[in-house]
C-alpha cells in the first residue's frame, strides 16, 4: 500500500536539500563579498536568485521522477507528491535563510535586496491568495455556517440531557415518582 521507506527518504532528501541549498547560498554570498569588491547586497541578488532556481529545479525533477515511477504504488506517489507540494514553500526557505545569514554576518540589512523582497511579496501574494481562497469562499461559509449550527444544536441537546436528570433529582420529581 505505501512504502513508508520511500516516503522517509524523500523527507531526508528534502531536509538535505533545504540545508545544503542554505550553506550554499551562504557561502556564495560570503564568498562573493570577500573575493570581489562588490557589495554583499548585489551578491545576494546575483546567487539567490540561482539558488531559488537551482532548487526549484530539483524540486520539480524529484516530483517527475515519482509520476514515473513504475515501481511504486499510487498511494505511494501521491504522499510524495502532495508532501511535495506542501513543503516546495519551506524548502525555497533555505536558500533565503542563506542569504539573511550572510547579511547577518556581513553587516548589512537583506531588506535592501531586490531579490529577497521579490521573494517575500511573491509569497506573500501567494499566501494571501490561498487564504482568501479557503476562507473567503461562499460555499465554505456556508458549510461553516451550516458546521456551527449543528454544533449548537448537538451541544445543547447534550448538556441539556445532562444537567436536566440532575434538576431532577434537586426539586425531588424522582423521589415522587418512585
Amino acid at each position: 500500500m505505501f512504502n513508508f521507506a520511500l516516503i522517509r527518504t524523500r523527507l531526508g532528501q528534502y531536509g538535505a536539500a533545504w540545508l545544503t541549498s542554505c550553506v550554499l547560498v551562504l557561502l556564495a554570498c560570503l564568498g562573493g563579498t570577500w573575493l570581489t569588491p562588490t557589495p554583499l547586497v548585489e551578491v545576494v541578488d546575483l546567487i539567490l536568485p540561482l539558488g531559488l532556481a537551482a532548487l526549484t529545479l530539483a524540486w520539480a525533477a524529484v516530483v517527475v521522477v515519482t509520476l514515473l515511477s513504475g515501481r511504486e504504488t499510487v498511494a505511494t506517489r501521491l504522499v510524495i507528491i502532495l508532501l511535495a507540494v506542501l513543503m516546495f514553500l519551506p524548502l525555497l526557505w533555505g536558500p533565503v535563510l542563506g542569504a539573511i545569514g550572510a547579511a547577518w554576518v556581513g553587516g548589512v540589512s537583506i531588506e535592501y535586496s531586490t531579490a529577497y523582497a521579490q521573494f517575500r511579496i511573491l509569497v506573500s501574494r501567494a499566501l494571501f491568495d490561498l487564504a482568501g481562497l479557503v476562507f473567503a469562499n461562499p460555499v465554505l461559509d456556508t458549510i461553516w455556517m451550516l458546521f456551527q449550527g449543528l454544533a449548537t444544536i448537538v451541544g445543547f441537546l447534550s448538556a441539556f440531557f445532562q444537567v436536566w436528570p440532575r434538576i431532577l433529582r434537586l426539586l425531588g420529581a424522582r423521589e415522587a415518582a418512585a
